[in-house]
């Protein structure tokens, strides 16, 4: 067993376990929701797209309905995963319920970094009410 701290976290780490997976098959395409539980807690995700086209609708739904059925087996305020850190260059979302909007829920993320929030209200509103940090690029 290694002892460098790099190397046994990238070990321990879920997509390390992926990777090294023994299985008949290999695939390199997974389920949106087997995707999801790849995210731990404190993590760094970024996506694309552009209002809707483009952007990874099934993801961001998957990890909304990972986050509230955790909340619910562990309690509210305990959802995983939590403290995300969200980093997007466009509006992504409908401006109702769609795109970045799954993920406007307090303790999923922790900070965004985001290229336009006019589409994203459930994440502006977190933001407005300090209940996340928010940065707007560019900022003009």
């Amino acid at each position: 067993m290694p002892t460098d701290p790099q190397t046994t976290s990238l070990q321990t780490h879920p997509i390390a376990t992926l990777a090294t997976a023994r299985t008949p098959e290999r695939h390199k395409l997974v389920s949106a929701a087997d995707a999801v539980r790849l995210i731990r807690d404190g993590d760094t995700v970024a996506t694309g797209g552009f209002v809707g086209v483009a952007f990874p609708e099934a993801i961001a739904v998957a990890i909304e309905q990972q986050f509230l059925a955790s909340e619910e087996e562990l309690g509210a305020g305990n959802g995983r995963p939590r403290d995300l850190t969200l980093v997007y260059a466009a509006g992504q979302g409908d401006g109702k319920e769609r795109g970045l909007n799954h993920l406007g829920h307090v303790g999923l993320v922790k900070r965004v970094i985001g290229g336009h929030w006019g589409l994203v209200p459930k994440l502006g509103a977190l933001a407005v009410t300090g209940q996340i940090e928010a940065y707007n690029f560019p900022r003009e």
